[in-house]
């Protein structure tokens, strides 16, 4: 099969190194596990035919300064069957406009019937081109808000770290590459192949959800002055019971006005922001803490410990307990408790 890499400045270098190490690995591995068909595992062609290619075929600078060369330009690319587009950390809406040829090149090799699969934030590329429209995608959770306003038709699973729909395939956060990249070994090669890279490389070949990476967040690089101060006050007084008629009364608003005032500031209702800064908080003290699942459940404002590892549960992906575990500092998993 014949894979096109391409770079671009910004991109991540993670994402261009760690595609062309995977099929390595598994080029390697295919050709020693037909070693009894020849006497040197090294004359078994290649499952996976690798090239690098930039716009204009120069090097080009990744974020954090690391310079790349490509083999060739976007011009002398022929014919790929799968193409990868990668990441490009956090500065990819800045490097979105400088990147319309590559989209143009993209709709090209899509429409002969390549594949595109598309890194982390790369995502973004391809739906600039259009690629992604009615289909299934992801893409990394902190740009997830800014990529459903900018391509409103496309069928964003955030919670997912890899989406295939036909010929476009995306991956979520920097790691979930190797979700991607397991994916396309087992698309393209076999299942037994994809396991063997796994435990080479000692990535996890089960199927993860971004739901416990990601981070609620709380809008108040905005105008109203008076929903700040509801912000603050909920921030404060986080482990009250608290009712909203309560809240309008106390800041002089009415229910409907409050509500529309609220959501257009924060782009969330209060009641909404206010779980979601529970559910917050109670990661923090999971993480940072020993308290007891019991004993945050009242830090955070709620009485019913059941309802609330339900609804915990519900919203990150992983009961407390394992939550935890995947996430505590230091020794704090050592926690003994029941979940």
């Amino acid at each position: 099969m014949r894979i096109t890499v391409l770079m671009a400045d910004k991109c991540s270098s993670t994402s261009v190194s760690a595609t062309l190490e995977f099929f390595e690995c598994a080029n390697v591995l295919h050709q020693y596990s037909n070693r009894k068909v020849t006497s040197d595992p090294l004359d078994v062609d290649p499952l996976f035919q690798l090239e690098t290619a930039s716009v204009d075929g120069l090097p080009v600078s990744c974020t954090g300064g690391l310079n790349l060369s490509p083999g060739s330009s976007l011009a002398e690319v022929s014919e790929p069957q799968l193409v990868i587009v990668p990441g490009f950390m956090f500065n990819v809406l800045s490097v979105l406009p400088t990147l319309e040829s590559v989209g143009e090149w993209l709709q090209e090799m899509h429409s002969r019937g390549c594949y595109i699969a598309s890194m982390c934030t790369g995502s973004f590329i391809t739906a600039q081109a259009g690629l992604l429209d009615g289909r299934y995608a992801t893409t990394h959770w902190a740009f997830a808000d800014q990529f459903s306003k900018r391509f409103p038709r496309v069928k964003l699973q955030t919670e997912r770290t890899v989406t295939d729909d036909g010929l476009v395939m995306c991956s979520g956060g920097s790691t979930s590459g190797s979700d991607l990249l397991l994916h396309l070994v087992r698309k393209f090669a076999s299942p037994q192949l994809a396991s063997e890279c796994a435990k080479n490389l000692l990535v996890d070949n089960a199927v993860r959800s971004q739901t416990p990476y990601s981070s609620t967040t709380f809008k108040k690089n905005h105008t109203d002055a008076e929903i700040l101060k509801v912000q603050i006050w909920f921030e404060k007084n986080i482990s009250r019971h608290i009712q909203m008629e309560q809240i309008v009364d106390q800041f002089g608003f009415s229910m409907r006005n409050f509500i529309r005032r609220f959501k257009d500031a924060t782009d969330q209702t209060p009641s909404q922001y206010l779980q979601n800064l529970r559910i917050e908080r109670a990661k923090h003290l999971l993480e940072s803490s020993r308290e007891s699942f019991e004993r945050i459940t009242l830090h955070v404002g709620y009485e019913d410990g059941n309802s609330f590892r339900r609804l915990f549960r519900e919203k990150v992906g992983l009961p407390p307990g394992a939550y935890r575990k995947k996430f505590a500092r230091g020794r704090i998993s050592d926690v003994v408790e029941t979940y």
